[in-house]
């Protein structure tokens, strides 16, 4: 027996001996593959072979020659390494991605320039997200990214939507939520989540609606009934621009150890630090290399807080964002 390597869309990889059908070692290691027979039938395996050959039934299919585009990968073999491409797989830990419509549900205000928007998913389909993941909202042949501030539990998805003067793609936003009954969203997209608990502390960074996403991970928390350290510091220019403080009051009985703070960096309040969020959390930080960290905000924030964690110490594979994927440094 020999066993090959099989790279599924590019996006992972995994072993196959030359007795096993390619589908058959692919589940074992975790991916998922569409499928509704095991005897080439249905067609639903079917996909492309981009590189090396495989043995189907009775013949051998080569990448590039005929029939390459159309091997069903339940009855298919490897003669070789392969690199296949096959519609709807998904990796081990990766969920698959829907494009549906929800109905528009309550929106309510949650000062003076954020708003609480709930979306209500189609009813008898399983839709799975991470904690900290996010949503595209397909609006007017535009996409537009939100995160998700609730865990996965039912049917409603809740968006925190800032719509200040200085934004005006959000007040369009929100003039078409307030005027549909329904909405196309894609879901979910995002690689910097919490699924599994961490081992070691975790502690969030964020700046106004980068909470959103800090909100979910920290409710997942919860739900693994955590019991490392769990570090919240949130930012904004003044009291004003804070939003739905009583979860932090929450958290501090529902997860073993939790503290949360905030900072205002245009204004002195009694209530809250003073000056720029990461300001807080480096003051606070005695042990650099020892937690993970999460970060929620603008791209500009996330990476100046980002370089100012590098500089004292944390490493840079302990620090999470989305800005990190979707707005890269050159």
């Amino acid at each position: 027996m020999t066993t090959f390597t099989i790279i599924v869309n590019g996006k992972g990889s995994f072993p196959c001996r030359d007795d096993q059908k390619i589908i058959e070692a692919g589940q074992l290691a975790g991916f998922s593959f569409p499928m509704a027979c095991r005897n080439g039938n249905c067609l639903r395996c079917e996909g492309a072979l981009t590189a090396g050959h495989v043995q189907q039934k009775n013949h051998t299919i080569h990448a590039g020659e005929a029939g390459s585009t159309e091997v069903l990968y339940c009855v298919a073999q490897p003669l070789s390494d392969c690199e296949i491409s096959v519609s709807d797989v998904t990796a081990p830990g990766e969920l698959p991605v829907h494009t549906l419509n929800c109905q528009i549900g309550q929106i309510e205000s949650l000062n003076h320039d954020v708003s609480r928007v709930w979306l209500l998913l189609p009813a008898g389909k399983r839709i799975q997200w991470h904690a900290g993941q996010y949503l595209m909202l397909n609006l007017h042949g535009e996409c537009y990214p939100f995160s998700i501030a609730n865990v996965c539990q039912g049917r409603q998805l809740e968006l925190h939507v800032r719509h200040g003067d200085d934004n005006s793609a959000a007040r369009d936003i929100m003039a078409s939520l307030n005027q549909d009954s329904t909405v196309s969203v894609t879901l979910p997209a995002g690689i910097r989540f919490i699924d599994a608990a961490p081992n070691q502390p975790v502690w969030f960074i964020c700046g106004s609606t980068g909470f959103a996403p800090v909100k979910a991970m920290i409710e997942r928390l919860v739900e693994l009934d955590f019991q490392q350290p769990v570090r919240l510091f949130w930012g904004a220019r003044v009291a004003e621009d804070l939003y739905l403080t009583d979860p932090l009051r929450d958290w501090t009985s529902q997860l073993r150890d939790f503290e949360g703070t905030t900072a205002l960096s245009d204004m002195h309040h009694p209530d809250h630090e003073q000056g720029l969020v990461h300001e807080a959390a480096l003051a606070a930080l005695s042990e650099p290399e020892l937690p993970l960290f999460f970060l929620g905000g603008s791209p500009p924030m996330a990476w100046a807080v980002f370089d100012a964690l590098v500089e004292e110490g944390v490493p840079a594979e302990n620090i999470h964002s989305d800005v990190f994927d979707y707005a890269p440094r050159d």
